[in-house]
């Protein structure tokens, strides 16, 4: 009798729980392959637009250890950014009317050209002493450096930073950039002292006197090395 009833045949049982999965993979499947143009570019992440582009060219050159020219970043802009648009977008830095993606860009004021930088990747005092170094003026840049060393530390700029990162001036650069000074009444105010053991440094007249730049020196290149 229980076979009687049992009329089931194996061909209508129900599918299996692997069948179903194979069937709910295809169907969504089917779905992707409907999507409209529209959805499927949403998903893709937006372009960058030249503003942002500009700032992470600006960012990376931070990071390098370098200030971005204005001449140069004009005449050779990042990919995808014109020349009208570099000159226009960096105009506006430090306006109201600076684009938010420049918004951490600041530049200063060189000899030659302006200099841009990122603030979260460089300090403004580093950004001046690379822009000097790209402006290529070694009497301007030896006579700002002495000037900042006498008025905030004080003290003489030593010869050995000055031949160290980021200079990198030889002893030869050096003693030529400050015999050259002697006969510019700019640097009237600048002037050499050396030490006991014969290192020498630069100092300004504006901010000391000759005779406290020599103990100063003495003091760095002597003093502090016999007793550290």
């Amino acid at each position: 009798m229980d076979e009687i009833l049992n009329t089931t045949s194996p061909e209508e049982e129900p599918s299996s729980a692997a069948e179903q999965a194979v069937e709910e993979a295809e169907q969504k499947a089917d779905g992707e392959q409907s999507a409209s143009p529209e959805e499927s570019q949403e998903k893709k992440p937006a372009e960058k637009t030249p503003a942002q582009k500009l700032a992470d060219y600006i960012r990376q050159c931070s990071i390098d250890s370098h200030v971005a020219p204005l001449k140069k970043t004009r005449l050779q802009p990042p990919e995808g950014v014109t020349q009208e648009e570099v000159t226009a977008l960096l105009a506006a830095v430090g306006t109201a009317e600076a684009d938010p993606a420049l918004e951490h860009i600041s530049f200063v004021q060189g000899q030659k050209d302006l200099y841009y930088f990122d603030q979260q990747m460089m300090t403004r005092h580093f950004a001046e002493i690379d822009s000097m170094l790209e402006d290529k003026d070694i009497l301007y840049t030896i006579a700002t450096v002495a000037r900042s060393d006498c008025k905030l530390y004080p003290r003489p700029t030593q010869f050995s930073k000055l031949r160290k990162y980021p200079f990198f001036f030889t002893e030869d650069e050096i003693l030529g950039a400050v015999a050259r000074m002697k006969f510019d009444d700019r640097y009237s105010d600048i002037d050499t002292v050396t030490a006991s053991n014969g290192a020498m440094g630069i100092y300004s007249s504006q901010f000391m006197s000759k005779k406290y730049a020599r103990a100063l020196i003495e003091q760095v290149e002597v003093e502090e090395r016999q007793n550290p």
